[in-house]
């Protein structure tokens, strides 16, 4: 049974990276295309859209429901994004606390951006994820599959200028959200794109 607040805090999350969406977009762990149906419903303009999922039939479904965007089967733990282009936005939203061999993923990431490009991310703050999501599990509040159990690593503010700085990456624009316990993390190349 999902969690009761699941929905809502999903679709919070999605709404904190609808600005930042724009040119052409890089949506790492698409999911079911939350994403690309909003962009649709608040006709959010873009030039292409790439969805990358780990679930092959999800993939499939997805080409079928947006046969003008691409889609992707890629275990990001072990598989290169096989995209040849850059992107003006790459999004990972509720993904980076899944990937064990993040080095593999986010060393990707430089050479997939545009110069001017931004990567947009979300993840849960360690208060989020240790103490709040702990207690809303355990009264149904939140999903028990692709929750916490499933979370590899943890990132606070620091940790994520370190995931960044080690593959030529600088936090533009950083902030929590949902009382602290969500963050968000925009980066962009160092000195405009030279890394």
């Amino acid at each position: 049974m999902p969690g009761l607040l699941s929905p809502y805090l999903r679709n919070k999350r999605t709404s904190m990276v609808l600005p930042y969406l724009k040119g052409d977009i890089l949506d790492i762990g698409c999911g079911p295309g939350r994403n690309r149906e909003l962009m649709r419903e608040r006709n959010i303009p873009f030039s292409s859209y790439t969805g990358i999922e780990i679930d092959d039939k999800l993939v499939q479904k997805l080409s079928a429901q947006y046969p003008d965007s691409k889609f992707y089967k890629v275990d990001l733990d072990s598989e290169k994004i096989p995209v040849n282009q850059q992107f003006d936005t790459i999004v990972l939203l509720a993904v980076i606390e899944h990937v064990f061999n993040l080095k593999f993923l986010f060393g990707q990431l430089p050479d997939l951006l545009k110069p001017d490009g931004r990567i947009v991310l979300t993840t849960p703050t360690p208060f989020g994820n240790d103490i709040v999501h702990r207690i809303g599990t355990s009264f149904g509040l939140f999903d028990k599959e692709g929750g916490q159990d499933d979370h590899i690593a943890i990132f606070n503010k620091k940790r994520l200028e370190i995931l960044g700085e080690e593959v030529g990456l600088s936090i533009m624009n950083y902030k929590t959200f949902q009382l602290g316990c969500n963050q968000l993390a925009v980066y962009q190349k160092v000195d405009g794109g030279i890394v």
